[in-house]
């Protein structure tokens, strides 16, 4: 394949690469081969984002799975299901090597599973057995189905500093900046269950050289991977420190110590606890003597990764199309995935609907154009469509949670998963809503004008 790379290319080959690299999908397929290039044109020049050559890639394989269905006669869904790795088979060697040199090894997961769930939740053999019938009565509506396998988490670190300030209260400062995906909120969450404090008692500090000296930052679905597991682990070793001072003060055994709303009591006396304050200011040394332990209750630590981690979905899209205008109604979207360990439902929830919502707009409004000369047509808001509240339907969520055991806390990328496979889902369904007139789609997005063509060209 070709990629317009525009008119500089200061990426190289990772675009194309990702986009090899994620084009099997969770399909069990040995004979694979591509050819891929990167092209430069008298074109705006662009980088990697949100999906960064996955949307490419599964379109290719879904489109391809759609079409050989109808060309054997067997449901879409079908395929799918005698095709798709199995769990039992994992971890699953794809034969290529990822972008960080590695073995393209699928960690952990379910796609079978993750399958049906996405087919039960949008009632998907309830709706074929009423196609026809709404076919009948002049109704287009169609169905379709994606699904990807995501590398996430890509190294090769992540820092994280873990400290306690003179009240107790704890600070976290790492090198993953958030952008709006609620990176402090998860991050606080997973400092305050090492610790054992209440959430509103964590500070979380991104992107500060003068809090943490070293970081990478906030891309390629890494940060809950990589910060997250620094978090964990630098507060870890500040909560060892923590029990050591208290159990000379409580005059305790370490292993008999338990930790809870910024106290540390002894197991089964929880009045005999101790603030985390009361420790640290134990641990200062005094005109009569040296404090009970030493009292920096900091750590830093470097979260290093051998290799990335897989997240997967399917997605599902039930569309109307209005053949007389080309106009496409989408009418329910659900999104089956597995993000390894769920660290927060809500904001997961949140990352979903974003990406998808943006993948929306690949798959049926956003249209880059250029004339002859390279100039851009599509330059302002009035040309270039985006998707509004009202063309995004409800998105909904089926968690799957199959931790990865590539790092501690089991987790799995999930920044870009949701813009991957919306345009091929929604070609998917699109073509399925058409087929009695037998138009093929190859191409996004799917605006009405286009649409219109294609219907066009294929009636007598």
């Amino acid at each position: 394949f070709l990629l317009d790379q525009g008119a500089y290319n200061p990426w190289g080959i990772v675009q194309p690469y990702n986009t090899v690299g994620h084009m099997l999908g969770p399909f069990r397929i040995r004979n694979f081969s591509v050819e891929a290039r990167s092209v430069v044109t008298n074109k705006t020049p662009h980088a990697p984002y949100r999906g960064a050559g996955r949307p490419e890639a599964v379109f290719v394989m879904d489109r391809i799975v759609d079409l050989l269905a109808r060309e054997i006669g067997l449901d879409p869904a079908e395929v799918r299901r005698r095709n798709f790795v199995r769990s039992d088979e994992l971890p699953y060697d794809v034969g290529l090597l990822y972008r960080d040199g590695n073995p393209l090894v699928y960690d952990s997961g379910d796609f079978p599973k993750a399958l049906e769930a996405a087919l039960d939740a949008i009632g998907y053999a309830q709706f074929r057995k009423e196609q026809e019938q709404l076919r009948r009565q002049g109704i287009y509506r169609g169905i379709g189905l994606s699904s990807y396998v995501e590398g996430t988490g890509i190294g090769p670190y992540e820092g994280a500093v873990v400290r306690l300030d003179p009240s107790g209260k704890v600070v976290v400062a790492t090198g993953a900046c958030s952008q709006g995906q609620g990176h402090e909120t998860v991050f606080a969450q997973i400092a305050a269950e090492t610790l054992g404090v209440p959430l509103e008692d964590v500070t979380v500090i991104g992107g500060d050289t003068g809090a943490i000296p070293f970081g990478v930052g906030t891309f390629a679905s890494r940060s809950a991977v990589l910060a997250g597991n620094a978090i964990a682990q630098a507060g870890s070793q500040v909560r060892e420190k923590l029990l050591r001072a208290a159990a000379a003060l409580l005059e305790a055994r370490l292993d008999d110590l338990e930790v809870a709303d910024g106290r540390v009591f002894v197991r089964g006396v929880p009045d005999r606890a101790l603030s985390f304050a009361r420790i640290i200011q134990a641990s200062l040394p005094t005109f009569a003597g040296p404090g009970i332990a030493e009292p920096s209750f900091e750590a830093s630590t470097y979260q290093a990764v051998p290799t990335v981690t897989y997240a997967s979905a399917v997605h599902a899209a039930l569309v109307d199309v209005d053949p007389d205008t080309g106009s496409v109604t989408l009418l329910r979207y659900v999104v089956a995935h597995d993000c390894g360990r769920v660290i927060n439902p809500m904001i997961v929830e949140g990352q979903i609907h974003g990406g998808v919502a943006q993948g929306i707009g690949g798959g049926l409004y956003e249209d880059i154009a250029y004339d002859g000369a390279g100039q851009l047509l599509t330059g302002t808001f009035m040309d270039y469509h985006v998707p509004t509240a009202a063309e995004v339907p409800f998105i909904e969520t089926v968690h799957l949670e199959f931790p990865s055991p590539r790092n501690p806390l089991g987790i799995k990328g999930l920044g870009e998963g949701g813009a991957i496979s919306p345009p091929a889902a929604i070609a998917n369904a699109v073509e399925d809503a058409l087929a009695p007139f037998g138009v093929r789609i190859t191409e996004t997005p799917l605006t009405a004008s286009r649409i219109f063509r294609l219907l066009a060209r294929d009636r007598p």
